[in-house]
């Protein structure tokens, strides 16, 4: 019985870890990371942030504080992005539609998918739009796809014949100054892929590297891309071993050396609150920071005697916390331009609030 509960245990994990969203020859070289970025793609000054009342606001820090443009209504099933700079786009999955914003004149364009494909990430860089999603059998048969704003075209982006299968998904997209880089997940083994940018025509695929897997069942939920790091955010069931959450980062696009931090946590409570341990992670020069739900803010400075090429585990330790009682930081929001991340932080209420942590002074600066 006590085997039967295991089995029962790591399958009903697993099906938590494939439902929750917040929405070549394979050995081309890919070089250094290269200007890069999560899912915005320049000069500009704009973000979004996360509200009371689901919604979503679009957002500039001008002396010194936060100073919101424009709210927007989200819900569970809604995914959203901007490139910073001119636009901001919301796909709402339970509608198969996208709504595109141009910051400067207040224009709204709404966008029908003309593709089956259950939507997990959605990103916008100059002149595109991307989605990636998951394939499930009866629910999408599209794993990433591409809409050119000014020719008003849909493309469908080539996946490997070997990694077409069910199962597999984008759960997450970024881009460097030469790459589109899809995120693939849960069905082992796992992979990203390289499309060459380009502004105007269809993506072309380039090339995928295998990742390296850090235990039983691993899922990847997010991903975090700089001029000098890639950080992938997973979680695995170890059975009889415990369920862990790791950030796996690696210091080139080859793949070729990494390590990664692991923290435990209890599956039971991640059932209850259908959410996980860690809510996000931001990677800034030479240090993570990451939001757990129970400790608050993590903060740990990145060494590269660390880097090696067996992934080896850094002790978790290392991560130094600073805590809010009785409330949850939600999101991590990386000012542009500046040196300094928005912390969204949620009460038991449900109210939402913004506070501003200075990376040079690695300390908070209590701003609304």
């Amino acid at each position: 019985m006590k085997y039967r509960r295991e089995i029962i245990v790591v399958l009903v994990v697993f099906l938590l870890c494939c439902t929750l969203v917040a929405c070549g020859s394979g050995e081309e070289s890919s070089g250094n990371f290269g200007g890069a970025t999560r899912a915005t793609s320049g000069a500009g000054n704009y973000f979004l942030l996360l509200g009371d009342n689901e919604t979503i606001s679009l957002s500039t820090y001008e002396d010194n504080s936060i100073k919101e443009i424009r709210t927007f209504p989200i819900s569970e099933c809604s995914l959203f992005a901007t490139d910073q700079e001119e636009r901001v786009a919301i796909l709402r999955s339970d509608k198969d539609s996208v709504i595109l914003y141009e910051i400067q004149t207040s224009k709204e364009i709404e966008l029908s998918i003309p593709y089956s494909i259950k939507p997990k990430a959605i990103l916008l860089h100059g002149d595109n739009l991307f989605i990636g999603g998951a394939m499930h059998e009866g629910m999408g048969e599209e794993m990433l796809i591409q809409y050119h704003i000014q020719s008003g075209t849909w493309h469908q982006l080539e996946i490997p014949e070997n990694l077409l299968q069910w199962g597999k998904a984008v759960d997450d997209l970024v881009v460097n100054d030469s790459y589109l880089i899809a995120i693939d997940n849960i069905v082992l083994p796992k992979f990203i892929l390289f499309y060459h940018l380009d502004s105007a025509n269809k993506l072309e695929f380039s090339h995928y590297r295998k990742l390296k897997s850090n235990g039983t069942w691993e899922t990847i939920r997010q991903g975090r891309i700089t001029p000098d790091y890639l950080g992938l955010l997973s979680s695995t069931l170890g059975g009889w071993g415990g369920c862990y959450e790791h950030i796996t980062i690696y210091n080139n696009l080859d793949l070729t050396s990494s390590f990664t931090i692991s923290i435990e946590f209890d599956w039971e409570s991640v059932i209850a609150s259908d959410s996980y341990t860690i809510n996000d992670f931001l990677l800034v020069e030479d240090t993570l920071f990451l939001a757990h739900r129970s400790r608050g803010l993590g903060v740990f400075e990145i060494d590269d005697s660390y880097f090696e090429a067996s992934n080896p585990g850094v002790n978790a330790n290392k991560i130094s916390y600073t805590q809010f009682e009785n409330e949850e930081i939600i999101q991590l929001t990386l000012i542009p331009n500046e040196p300094k991340i928005i912390l969204t932080i949620r009460d038991a209420s449900q109210n939402v609030r913004h506070e501003v942590f200075c990376v040079q002074l690695g300390a908070l600066m209590n701003e609304e």
